[in-house]
C-alpha cells in the first residue's frame, strides 16, 4: 500500500474515543454543514431512500432521517459506527447504521434513491481511488449522488497551498476543481445539477448534486 493510501486509511475512526471526539465539533460549524446538506436535498425530487457514505458519527444520517427519508449510514471505522449508533439512539430517529467500505459497497445496483458522500472526498489521495469511490456511489444510486468537495479557489485552500509550498505545514486535505469532479461523474452517466458553496471564496467546502441521465 502506498504511503498516501496508508495515510488515508489511518484517518478512519476505528477507535471509539477518536470517534467520540468528533461529536464535539463546534455547534455553529455543525449547524452550517447540516444546513448545507439540507439545502442540497431540498433541491432533489422524489427521494425515499438515502445512503450516507461514510456516515462518521451519524450527523447527516440523523438529519436525513429527521427529514423523512429512510436513511442508512455506513462507515469503515468500527469506532465511528458504534458512536453513530449511540447518537442515533439518543436522537430518537429511526435509521440503519452499519460497517461498510466505500471502495466496494455491499449494496445492489440502484439500491437507494440518493447517495450522500459528505466530508470524505477531500481525503482521497489520488485519481485512481477517487474514480473507484465515485463509480461505487453512482452504481448504488438510482437518481442522485450528492458529494462534498474542497474548492481550490477559496481563501482557506490558497492558505493551505502556501503553507505546503513553504513547508510550514503539509496539508492532508486535497482540494479539487469542480470540472475534474464532474468529468469523473460524467464517465458514470451523471450530470451536474448544482454546486452549492458553504461560503463562496471564503470557505472551501462545497456540496455538488449529480443526477443520473437516463436514455430512452
Amino acid at each position: 500500500m502506498s504511503s498516501d493510501n496508508l495515510e488515508y486509511k489511518n484517518r478512519i475512526k476505528q477507535n471509539e474515543s477518536a470517534a467520540e471526539a468528533y461529536t464535539a465539533r463546534k455547534a455553529k460549524k455543525n449547524e452550517a454543514e447540516m444546513a448545507l446538506v439540507k439545502k442540497a436535498f431540498d433541491r432533489c425530487e422524489n427521494i425515499e431512500t438515502v445512503l450516507d457514505a461514510p456516515c462518521g458519527v451519524g450527523r447527516a444520517t440523523i438529519l436525513l432521517a429527521s427529514m423523512g427519508f429512510k436513511a442508512t449510514g455506513i462507515d469503515l471505522g468500527d469506532g465511528a459506527v458504534k458512536v453513530a449508533q449511540r447518537e442515533l439512539e439518543k436522537s430518537g430517529e429511526k435509521a440503519t447504521i452499519e460497517v461498510g467500505n466505500l471502495e466496494s459497497l455491499h449494496f445492489g445496483d440502484q439500491a437507494f434513491s440518493a447517495v450522500l458522500c459528505f466530508r470524505f472526498y477531500h481525503h482521497l489521495p489520488n485519481n485512481e481511488i477517487r474514480q473507484k469511490v465515485i463509480s461505487e456511489l453512482c452504481r448504488t444510486a438510482k437518481d442522485y449522488v450528492l458529494i462534498s468537495h474542497f474548492s481550490p479557489y477559496s481563501f482557506t485552500s490558497i492558505k493551505r497551498l502556501i503553507r505546503d509550498k513553504l513547508k510550514i505545514k503539509r496539508s492532508i486535505q486535497h482540494a479539487t476543481t469542480l470540472a475534474s469532479l464532474t468529468k469523473k461523474f460524467e464517465s458514470c452517466g451523471y450530470q451536474l445539477l448544482e454546486d452549492i458553496p458553504q461560503a463562496r471564496f471564503f470557505h472551501t467546502l462545497h456540496l455538488a448534486i449529480y443526477k443520473k441521465q437516463y436514455t430512452l
